[in-house]
């Protein structure tokens, strides 16, 4: 299994490439990673499943995708070794009951099917431009009913950093919201923010961006070993 993704070479997702780099050479693992100019958050993120197309059929062996602002605290061979897995997922269920895949953390293995579970990842984006990507691999996955076998992954591969997880104690994968930086620091420059600022109100897209600049920090600081 080799671990794939890609990253934008703006300051922001390039630092976060960088930790992220840092985190795999520590536990051991191969990567490889593909550098695309900026661009809008639609077209980068549409990328993502012609980027797992071209790395199963460049290495012809599982491939694991992480997004970019991900940092992985320990060798994930174990947790991937069943060969009779075609994805491994992890689904979120949301409060009215229905279930959202999540595509930061996702497993594929290399085989016939899965080459054309991702091919028609690509199809349904296409056709549905409303969609983002991991609404279209969900659809997609659905169209495979009863075909597939779907590893569920609990929430340690997609935890994010500063949620509550009521049944995880310690992440294996952390996503660390690397576009806060951005939307984040939009709205804070707003004149609604500076307003509620100016007043001493609470501005919670601020407290949101601390919280992730804090976390970075920690995580910098264990590799260093401090």
């Amino acid at each position: 299994m080799i671990i794939i993704g890609y990253y934008t070479t703006d300051s922001v997702y390039q630092d976060s490439f960088e930790l992220l780099e840092k985190s795999l050479e520590r536990v051991g693992h191969r990567f490889d990673y593909k550098a695309i100019p900026p661009s809008d958050w639609k077209s980068v993120t549409d990328l993502k499943p012609r980027i797992v197309l071209e790395k199963l059929q460049q290495y012809q062996e599982p491939v694991l995708y992480l997004d970019a602002d991900a940092f992985v605290h320990e060798n994930l061979d174990r947790y991937f070794s069943d060969p009779q897995y075609d994805i491994a997922v992890n689904y979120l269920e949301k409060k009215n009951g229905e279930e959202e895949l999540l595509s930061g953390t996702v497993c594929f293995n290399y085989s016939e099917k899965v080459l054309q579970l991702v091919q028609l990842w690509i199809k349904v984006g296409l056709e549905n431009p409303e969609l983002n990507d991991q609404q279209s691999l969900q659809k997609a996955v659905s169209e495979y009913e009863g075909k597939l076998n779907v590893l569920r992954l609990s929430s340690a591969f997609t935890y994010i950093f500063d949620w509550q997880y009521s049944d995880i104690e310690t992440p294996i994968i952390e996503h660390l919201q690397a576009s806060r930086e951005i939307y984040c620091v939009r709205r804070m420059k707003s004149i609604k923010n500076r307003f509620k600022k100016l007043l001493g109100l609470n501005v919670s897209k601020e407290e949101m961006l601390v919280r992730r600049r804090k976390r970075v920090t920690e995580l910098q600081e264990l590799l260093s070993g401090k």
